[in-house]
């Protein structure tokens, strides 16, 4: 079951690569998301600074969940760590 949040929240959405269980940045790491409109955002890291590195295969990013319905999110990497994550959560429209 996806996660539950209130519109106008900042939800956090992270990811870790690892290379037969090393922890290992991508060449690239990108971060795809998909509002409740049908409207999709790349975040590509190092060019967006909404894509926050923590560590060695580790990143993380806010997205702005200011609309309700379900919203996609897909994490990818390429090369030196090739790999991709995805999932999905929920907002609730506010009512006031």
């Amino acid at each position: 079951m996806p996660a539950t949040y209130i519109q106008g929240s900042l939800v956090r959405v992270s990811v870790i690569f690892t290379v037969s269980g090393v922890l290992t940045d991508p060449s690239i790491v990108r971060l795809k998301y998909k509002n409740p409109a049908g409207t999709t955002t790349t975040w590509v890291y190092l060019t967006d600074a909404q894509l926050v590195r923590d560590g060695v295969g580790q990143y993380r990013a806010d997205i702005d969940a200011n609309a309700g319905g379900t919203w996609n999110w897909r994490w990818e990497g390429t090369g030196a760590a090739q790999g991709a994550d995805q999932d999905t959560f929920t907002v609730t429209a506010a009512t006031v």
